[in-house]
């Protein structure tokens, strides 16, 4: 009985031991999860601010143009009006000095109102006292009405302002007695230069809405219209504290302000118009696209990292196993990378997904996505092709080691012929001058040499000098038993501190956004040249260019290419 109680106690405790080292091993994918979850929340909230507010500028901009449209509508109509009241002074102006204003005032008082809606009555005034009106029905009190001395508020005023101005000038719009809104015109009337009175309009102000058409706006916008020292005169009152569009209309006497906002304001508005719905499904795909992508490579990592420590272990228990340790060793390398080879080319596909449903989505959304929409799925795009570059530059890295060597030599004037096809636009771009010597078979297989030329030509032009055109010259010579292959150009330079540096991998001298790159070039070129049995070495200083030198082992005297 106690030996099985001692059994259970090793098992409770090794079962112990082995959830402590799960946690060990796993603390790092549950962190990198959570990181990028954490950053993913922030960048979704970034993002769906900018596009939140990019969508209420679109809508707002919107309304600005139907508030200008209607605005124009309602100044016409309201223009029209008033051009009946300069009509009206023209005629009064020609008859009263005949003295035949009495006896035709009524015929013209009534095609005037028959030419336009809303027209309440028309009056004259000589003297600045109401004489004449027409309908005279309903309006008899108003005869005899001294303008000048009339003590309701605002009245004598426009009566005044119509003198000094001598032009149309308004009063209202304000509640009638006859009921509804309405706008008072008047306009002074001068004979031989001196004031003989005045004439005046009342326009219901229904019919002028009616005209601008403002009931059109409703199934989208609440609108309203105030004057800027009367307060609101139609519409809603709510919408001016809506943050609306306001649109100022110029009338006689004061401004008329059109204000338009959509009826569930603009943020809830523009989300609607905008499929809000569909930027956040895009974004969680693309979210999950990346939890899973860090997903596999942290545990890729611990499984790496579990093999290692379980190597390094095996390997200090027997340390006197020389033989074994080393073998041990290179398995761990080679298993490295393969991880890492295979690590490069499984993310190719997550990242071509990228690149097509970006495209894809800037295809759906079409005339709906803006300039800053734009943008975005832009760098989306040259993210994912920046990356899927540096997974092909990690795969050529690795798959170096066991690339089959050349067994004779190889004419390196082909492989520098494809070299400078492969740059070609480059050349064309940057308006280079190449010039080239005749270059020897050299103990380089093809594709090795293609691939180390083409790296140093391409560096020659993307590292140019601002103030001249690049001038690349490639030459070769033979110098203590090696074939050199040297590329010259006349670009920045390299200060001689960074000579080594610069073949180091993910080694970069100057920001990604002036040179673009995987930073892997330089190195994935001296790794060929060392798998060769040679060497990639620089001289160069600032402002002066640089001459890089391939250096391979001499081809034997008279073998055959």
């Amino acid at each position: 009985m106690s030996e099985v109680t001692a059994n259970g106690r090793m098992d409770r405790r090794g079962a112990l031991a082995a959830c402590r080292a799960w946690w060990r091993t796993r603390w790092v994918l549950v962190a990198a999860m959570a990181l990028t979850a954490a950053a993913l929340a922030g960048a979704y909230v970034w993002a769906d601010g900018v596009r939140a507010r990019s969508a209420v500028a679109e809508l707002r901009a919107e309304a600005a143009g139907a508030a200008s449209a209607f605005g124009s509508s309602l100044s016409n109509a309201v223009n029209n009006r008033l051009a009946l009241v300069r009509g009206l002074t023209a005629f009064v102006t020609a008859q009263a000095p005949e003295g035949q204003l009495d006896a035709r005032f009524p015929m013209f008082a009534d095609a005037l109102r028959a030419s336009m809606a809303g027209i309440r009555n028309i009056s004259v005034s000589p003297d600045f006292v109401v004489r004449l009106v027409n309908p005279v029905a309903g309006n008899q009190k108003v005869i005899g009405n001294h303008l000048l001395n009339d003590p309701r508020p605002g009245f004598a005023d426009t009566v005044r302002r119509a003198i000094e101005t001598r032009e149309v000038t308004t009063h209202g719009p304000l509640p009638l007695i006859q009921g509804g809104m309405g706008l008072i015109a008047r306009q002074a009337v001068f004979v031989d230069g001196a004031v003989w009175g005045a004439v005046g309009v009342v326009l219901d102000f229904q019919p002028i809405l009616d005209e601008a058409n403002l009931t059109s706006l409703e199934p989208r916008y609440a609108w309203s219209i105030r004057r800027s020292d009367k307060g609101v005169v139609a519409g809603d009152p709510a919408v001016f504290v809506m943050d609306p569009i306001v649109e100022r209309i110029d009338v006689p006497g004061g401004d008329l302000e059109l204000a338009i906002a959509p009826h569930r304001g603009w943020a809830a508005t523009a989300d609607a118009v905008n499929e809000h719905w569909l930027f956040s499904t895009f974004f969680l795909g693309l979210a999950l696209l990346i939890e899973l992508i860090v997903f596999l490579v942290a545990e890729r990592r611990i499984t790496l990292a579990s093999l290692v420590e379980r190597r390094t272990r095996d390997l200090e228990l027997a340390r006197r196993e020389a033989d074994r340790k080393a073998e041990e060793l290179a398995v761990a390398k080679r298993e490295l990378e393969q991880f890492a080879y295979a690590a490069a080319h499984d993310l190719q596909e997550p990242v071509r997904a990228v690149v097509s449903y970006t495209q894809m989505l800037a295809r759906h959304l079409g005339d709906r996505l803006d300039g800053e929409g734009e943008e975005y799925l832009h760098t989306v795009v040259e993210g994912a092709t920046r990356l899927k570059g540096l997974l092909r530059d990690v795969q050529l890295f690795i798959a170096e080691d066991r690339a089959p060597l050349p067994d004779s030599p190889q004419p390196a004037e082909k492989a520098l012929d494809a070299a400078l096809a492969a740059v070609q636009r480059a050349i064309t771009h940057t308006g280079a001058s190449v010039a080239r010597a005749p270059l020897p078979p050299v103990m380089a297989d093809e594709r090795r040499l293609r691939e180390m030329l083409a790296i140093l030509i391409a560096n020659a032009l993307e590292y140019r000098h601002p103030d001249r055109a690049p001038d690349v010259r490639i030459g070769a010579h033979r110098e203590d038993g090696f074939d050199v292959l040297t590329v010259a150009d006349n670009g920045i330079g390299i200060d001689p501190a960074y000579h080594e540096r610069i073949f180091e991998v993910f080694r970069r001298l100057h920001p990604r956004d002036r040179h673009p790159g995987t930073g892997m070039g330089l190195a994935i070129a001296r790794k060929m040249a060392e798998r060769l049995g040679g060497a990639i070495t620089v001289r160069s200083e600032p402002d002066k260019g640089s001459t890089f030198a391939i250096r391979l082992p001499a081809a034997a005297e008279g073998a055959a290419p």
